[in-house]
Order: structure tokens, then sequence, then C-alpha cells
């Protein structure tokens, strides 16, 4: 955590613990803030991992040789067998930074615990299955945006009833922005890992999205996906991880 995301952290849980005056909520904001802040830095670094594997041709069009690829490949699965929670990561291009109308995709997911493969996607416009990646929010806020960004929970594109949140940062070679690097968790796998934390305070709490939707709760008051209206009263909120992802812990306050 920065020292500023401390700092922020640290006032909140003293805004909190004045609301609630036997329930300090502070070591709580610090888990969950330390938690995702720290999955975005660990994209970051997969980002820098992945980028530094690539090269601009004479003509500024980006070199996708099998030898690049392997190491792109390399550094993927280890991401997914050093992070169990993690369901698929890797690199989106951008269509202009390859020069061509289809899109193309180096993108690993966990078969299970030991086993990773890279999956295929429908790239090319009006053929089975397109999958137009540009016109995804988890894309446009790391390409066009620039900034890191958490999306979901959504159905899965690769499965079938699961729901998933991504997480992307922008990937730039260079100077030239030239797609997003993102990895996919399921949502059971963030309840598994964060639910307990929330379990652990009696305050009514969960941990929502950008668009106020849940991504896990405590309570049957707030069940995973389901939206929260911004002007709900008798809650708080509180920024989790970096400010643009949109994360926050949202909690129930006493009545006045």
């Amino acid at each position: 955590m920065s020292a500023a995301g401390a700092e922020s952290a640290g006032a909140a849980g003293a805004d909190v613990h004045a609301r609630h005056p036997d329930t300090d909520l502070t070591p709580l904001i610090d888990e969950l803030n330390a938690w995702f802040s720290d999955h975005f830095t660990r994209l970051e670094a997969l980002a820098e991992e992945l980028i530094g594997v690539l090269r601009f041709d004479a003509e500024q069009r980006l070199e996708l040789t099998e030898s690049a690829r392997r190491r792109l490949k390399a550094i993927a699965v280890r991401a997914l067998a050093e992070d169990q929670t993690l369901d698929g990561c890797g690199l989106i291009f951008a269509r202009s930074a390859l020069g061509t109308e289809n899109g193309h995709l180096e993108w690993w997911v966990r078969e299970d615990e030991t086993r990773f493969a890279r999956y295929s996607f429908g790239v090319v416009p009006g053929g089975d299955r397109y999958y137009d990646y540009e016109h995804h929010e988890w894309f446009i806020r790391a390409f066009h945006d620039g900034a890191p960004a958490l999306v979901g929970p959504y159905i899965d594109y690769l499965g079938v009833e699961t729901y998933v949140v991504t997480l992307t940062v922008p990937a730039t070679l260079d100077g030239t922005r030239i797609g997003a690097v993102g990895n996919d968790i399921q949502v059971a796998d963030l309840e598994a890992e964060l639910l307990p934390v929330l379990l652990r305070t009696p305050v009514e709490a969960a941990v929502i999205g950008r668009h106020g939707n849940v991504l896990f709760g405590n309570s049957t008051r707030f069940l995973p996906g389901e939206y929260v209206p911004q002007d709900l009263a008798g809650v708080a909120r509180v920024p989790l991880g970096p400010a643009s992802a949109g994360i926050q812990l949202l909690h129930a306050v006493p009545a006045a």
C-alpha cells in the first residue's frame, strides 16, 4: 500500500470508528485495501514482463514471433501458478497496434491446479463467436483511459454460469499504448479469499464495484451481483485499492 493509500485508509478507519464506537473497522479496511492494491501491483509487474518481450518492426507494428509467444506463455503460466486466485491472464492487443482488422489475445487459463492452456478467441469480424473485446469496459478503461480497472461481476465469456471480475492495466511499449494486460478472478474464489475477512465484523458490509454491484457481502442484505443505489440510506462507503478501479467497502452505520 502506498503512503497516500495508508493515510486514506487510516482516515477512513477513524471516521468509521467514530460512527461505530464499539466496532473498529480500521483493520478490516486495511486488509481489504492491501489485498486489492497488491493484486493491481502484481498485475502491473506482469504487464511489465509481458510487454518486455515485444518489439516493433520498422513500420511500428508489433512483431509476434513464435519465440516471443513462447516467452509470453512462460510468463503467463508462471503468474497463474503463483497466484491460485487467478482464473486466466494475458495480453489483449488493440487492433490499431497490430495494423489488422482482426484482434489478438495471448490469454492463458487455468484447467486445474497444475495445468494451463492458451485460449483461442473468435477474433475475425463476422466470424463464428466473434469476440469484439475492444468494446468491453475493461479494455476501454485500460487502453483508452490509461487507468487500472476492475469490472464485474459478469458471466465469463469462456465459461457457463461462472461469474468473474476482470482486472486490467494499460499495456504500453516504447511510449505507445498497444492494448491491455489483465486477469480474471472467479467471484467464488474472490469470496473464498475475502469473505472470511468481512465475517470477522458484526457490521453488515459488502465490497462493491465501480457501478454499485456487490462483489461479495457478509449478509443477505448485500448479495453478489445486486445493485446498491448511490443514495441508499444507513450505509457509508470507503474506497479500496487504486482510485480508478472504483472498488468500495460498503458498511452499515447506526441511525442517528
